[in-house]
């Protein structure tokens, strides 16, 4: 059932970015791995991102570990393989690499992948809707570095951060196989050098 009437408020789901994904096949008559690597990781040059199918074999593609910390304080650290999906999809479960979320960034602020009119639309926020924060895809921050968009990510074991300076022309993309590492970087340090200068 509907969590709430349409247009009424916000919330984040992952179960709204999977119907996205499915609007986009129905839209376009062509499967969603298929359009996002026609219009999206091609044309900004990814070559190192994919929904890859885990059961196949994948060169080049790193694993995510989660410390656990025993009684005696020992520390036991396991993988994620067993907890992963066969392929992830529109609501995550995707790789990348930060030169590539790199190329990414450049490619949205050419206006390679969308229009002018469609990432002012992607970056605007509803407060009256509860989302000062979030825009249709984007998280939106308005502060004393300027605007900042981008997006976050994890499961066990993996983390990534998208952040994209818009006024001062930073970007900041960071991965890593461990559930936390990609924003105590990006919300920690990275975020002290800018600030500084």
């Amino acid at each position: 059932t509907l969590a709430f009437e349409p247009g009424s408020k916000w919330q984040y789901s992952n179960t709204g970015m999977l119907i996205a994904g499915a609007i986009v096949e129905k839209a376009s008559g062509t499967d969603y791995y298929s359009y996002v690597r026609a219009h999206i990781t091609g044309p900004a040059g990814m070559t190192n991102t994919d929904c890859y199918e885990l059961d196949q074999v994948n060169h080049n593609l790193a694993v995510g570990y989660d410390p656990e910390v025993g009684p005696d304080g020992a520390v036991v650290w396991h993988n994620n393989l067993f907890m992963h999906v066969i392929r992830g999809g529109p609501a995550g479960g995707g790789y990348s690499t930060s030169p590539d979320l790199f190329k990414f960034d450049q490619a949205l602020r050419a206006e390679k992948l969308v229009t002018r009119a469609s990432l002012d639309q992607l970056w605007h926020v509803y407060p009256e809707l509860g989302s000062e924060r979030y825009g249709l895809g984007f998280f939106v921050e308005r502060g004393p570095l300027g605007t900042i968009v981008g997006h976050s990510g994890g499961f066990n074991g993996i983390s990534a951060v998208l952040s994209m300076y818009l006024d001062a022309g930073y970007t900041i993309a960071a991965m890593s196989n461990l559930g936390s590492g990609a924003a105590t970087l990006v919300e920690g340090k990275a975020r002290e050098l800018i600030a500084a200068g």
